[in-house]
């Protein structure tokens, strides 16, 4: 998709040096976060809004509405943000063109084992992946902008 210069599944979504540095490299004017529970907590619509640089222009929604905002098209260079790969299945199967995906923060949980140092998944998320490798989406690992990213097909095998 046009103007669609990183995807990026991370459970903190917007958070410090991170998205700072995700921002200067991708050159990127614009947010777009797709999670229904978020786009339904006031407060946490609040506090990311106040987490992104002022310049920045951000859109948090429901998946379906993330569909919706994305099938119009995109007019500047935007990050999209989801907390995990369930997310981007949908929007791959409704249309959503996503070349590739980057996957930079999914923390420990109880149904999580560690998939590649600091990235934690469950079985179902590892599922999630797998469908999205075979829809010829790349999915890889990288933290920051200076990593070299890593292939998350062999941290599945």
């Amino acid at each position: 998709m046009e103007n669609l210069v990183l995807t990026r599944i991370d459970d903190r979504l917007i958070h410090g040096q991170v998205m700072t540095a995700w921002i200067k490299n991708k050159k990127a004017t614009q947010v777009v976060i797709a999670d229904d529970q978020v786009a339904e907590d006031e407060y946490m619509i609040e506090v990311l809004e106040m987490a992104i640089p002022e310049d920045i222009a951000i859109g948090i929604f429901s998946k379906e509405d993330t569909v919706t905002f994305l099938s119009q098209g995109l007019d500047e260079p935007t990050i999209l943000l989801v907390k995990g790969p369930e997310v981007l299945n949908y929007l791959v199967d409704h249309g959503i063109e996503i070349d590739e995906v980057d996957v930079g923060g999914m923390g420990a949980g109880n149904d999580r084992s560690v998939l590649y140092k600091n990235i934690s998944t469950s079985e179902k998320e590892n599922e999630e992946f797998r469908k999205l490798l075979d829809k010829n989406v790349n999915v890889f690992i990288q933290v920051m902008p200076q990593n070299k990213p890593m292939n998350i097909a062999e941290c599945l095998k």
